[in-house]
């Protein structure tokens, strides 16, 4: 997979699965989000179902934790949590995506 996807809203459950190389920036995303995912990138600004990352070995996803409780429904098997820093590179990259977001789901 490759390109890029701006969705504007949520996304049913099972979002990225397998994804290995697109980058997607969407507004939130049911249940099973990036299973198996290989590659790519994946920007979730809202809320995200259970059993996230399932099977996951490669790619990055950034989600928005504004209650600190994704953890919980992480599949913690294979990923790892990290916060984004402030002026980092991760954090320059998410600036830019998010911008981009708005410009194309006005």
């Amino acid at each position: 997979t490759g390109g890029s996807a701006f969705f504007r809203g949520i996304a049913a459950e099972r979002f990225a699965v397998r994804n290995s190389g697109a980058m997607a920036v969407v507004e939130g995303l049911g249940d099973h989000g990036c299973e198996y995912m290989t590659g790519g990138m994946v920007v979730v600004l809202g809320p995200t179902g259970k059993n996230f990352a399932a099977g996951m070995s490669g790619g990055v996803a950034y989600l928005y934790d504004a209650d600190s409780t994704f953890a919980s429904r992480c599949n913690m098997a294979n990923v790892q949590l990290e916060e984004v820093e402030a002026g980092s590179e991760s954090d320059i990259k998410l600036h830019s995506l998010i911008e981009q977001h708005v410009k194309y789901t006005r």
